[in-house]
This record gives structure tokens, C-alpha cells and sequence, in this order.
């Protein structure tokens, strides 16, 4: 199987983690290609341009990271993290809910690059309010976790605080530890600290991220030492 992704592994971090509680991290072979080139050979697979995309043993092509994973774990010999079971829809929820914070986080963060001048506030101060009111959410649900009980749900909400706490590119990262530059928009602190009001999360994440599939370094080590295309 061929994973088709970014030089950047925060885009591929649930796929990474799932492939390893699968047991099949070993059975991928791996593609970066940068998505924002319009002649990029992405377009060839994928009509979205959108990374990650996988091709299968057997000639299909599945594009969405979310459908990647749950065609890897399909092929688990072992416990799934796509519960078929009562807690199936509350694992879907917490997957959509952490897919979310990731996309909210990364969507301000896009928007901030354009000139202060021409940055659009009102979706700016969308953004900033769906990030603070997803992490209240988490915490709330923090409070029900449990260690032996890992799945899908947790994987994402995992990858999308992961974007909080790795080092990355400006303007992404504050020099403090877990703080992300959010656009000053009406406080006169840039800056967000997901764990200040978030113990249960914090202790959650800090505890969740002790798994060997959760190591960041390993998407690194999976995908390899790979530089950015020229545009």
C-alpha cells in the first residue's frame, strides 16, 4: 500500500497512529507530494488535490483521511478503533470533534499569514471561538475517559492538540510551551493556552500520548527526511 502525503506530518497523524495499532505501519510505503503546486502528480489520483490519499493493494484509491483509517483498521487482526458497538456514535462525535479543532487551529493559522490589513475578523473571531469552545467540550468529555478504553474519538482529539504542543513553522508556535499564536483580536495576549482550564484533558493527553502509536517522532521516522518542492 502507497500513503500519499505532505511534507508536513500533522496532516497524516491519525492515519500514522492507526496504521500502528493495526500492525500494518510496516506495510506502507510512502509519497509526499506538496498539495498547493497545481501541476503537482496528486491531481492524477485525487480530484480534491487534498492529501492524505492511499492506494490499496488491490488498484483502489481512497482519498479523506477519516476513510483511510477506517480502512486500515478494517484490516486489524486485533481490537478495532471503529467501536460497532453502543459506543460507536460517541467515538464518531469526539472524531469529528477533534477533525474540528484541528481544522479550526489551521484555518486561523492560514488566515494570519495574509498582511494584518487584510485579515478577514469576522472569520478570524469564528475560528478563535471554535477552538475555545471545542477545547470546553473536550474537557468535559476528558472527564469520562478512561485508560483502558482507546479509540478512533481519541486518536483525533489526540492529533488535534498534538498542533498545540510540536514545535512547527511561524506563526504557528509561541516560544512558551503549549501556546498557539491566535490573532489579537480583542485581548491584548495573542496567545492561547489550551491547558489553563483543561486539567482532566491535560492529564488525559499527557497519559493518552505514552502509547508507542502516539509518538510523534514516529511519523517523522515513517515518512522520512523530505524537502519542500519549489513553487
Amino acid at each position: 500500500m502507497k500513503l500519499v502525503t505532505s511534507p508536513d506530518p500533522g496532516y497524516i497523524h491519525k492515519v500514522l497512529v492507526v496504521a500502528h495499532e493495526a500492525g500494518v505501519l510496516r506495510d506502507l510505503e510512502f509519497e509526499c507530494l506538496y498539495p498547493f503546486v497545481e501541476d503537482s502528480p496528486l491531481w492524477q489520483s485525487n480530484p480534491l488535490g487534498k492529501v492524505p490519499y492511499l492506494h490499496t493493494d488491490d488498484g483502489e484509491v481512497l482519498y479523506g483521511g477519516l476513510v483511510v483509517c477506517e480502512y486500515l483498521d478494517s484490516l486489524s487482526t486485533g481490537r478495532h478503533l471503529f467501536p460497532q458497538d453502543a459506543r460507536r456514535w460517541r467515538a464518531l462525535r469526539q472524531m469529528s470533534l477533534g477533525d474540528g479543532l484541528f481544522d479550526a487551529v489551521v484555518h486561523m493559522q492560514l488566515e494570519s499569514v495574509r498582511p494584518r490589513e487584510d485579515w478577514r475578523i469576522d472569520v478570524l473571531k469564528h475560528d478563535r471561538h471554535k477552538i475555545m469552545a471545542a477545547f470546553d467540550q473536550l474537557e468535559r468529555d476528558a472527564r469520562t475517559f478512561t485508560s483502558t478504553d482507546f479509540h478512533i474519538g481519541h486518536v483525533c482529539i489526540a492529533g488535534g492538540i498534538s498542533y498545540f504542543v510540536s514545535p512547527g513553522p511561524p506563526p504557528r508556535m509561541d516560544p512558551r510551551p503549549n501556546r498557539i499564536v491566535m490573532c489579537q483580536l480583542e485581548s491584548g495576549d495573542e496567545t492561547y493556552d489550551w491547558r489553563v482550564g483543561h486539567p482532566a484533558l491535560s492529564e488525559w493527553y499527557d497519559e493518552i500520548t505514552k502509547r508507542p502509536s502516539m509518538n510523534s517522532l514516529a511519523a517523522h521516522e515513517a515518512i522520512g527526511a523530505v524537502d519542500r518542492p519549489a513553487t
